[in-house]
């Protein structure tokens, strides 16, 4: 799959609680993430985003 990254990490927003919290099948828990639609949007929506700020420590030293 390509993710074409074309909107700012402030533009997408971030999580304010996981959305695993209130769940129905948080009992299945790992067992349920390959299977969650919920957790793919997720990850896709956040893997669009670039980062908008200037640093970026792993690159640094």
């Amino acid at each position: 799959m390509i993710i074409i990254r074309d909107l700012f990490d402030f533009e997408i927003g971030y999580l304010t609680k996981s959305p695993c919290k209130e769940c129905p099948y948080r009992a299945d828990l790992p067992a349920c993430i390959d299977e969650c639609r919920l957790l793919d949007k997720i990850q896709v929506a956040l893997a669009r985003g670039v980062s908008s700020t200037g640093r970026h420590p792993f690159l640094e030293s």
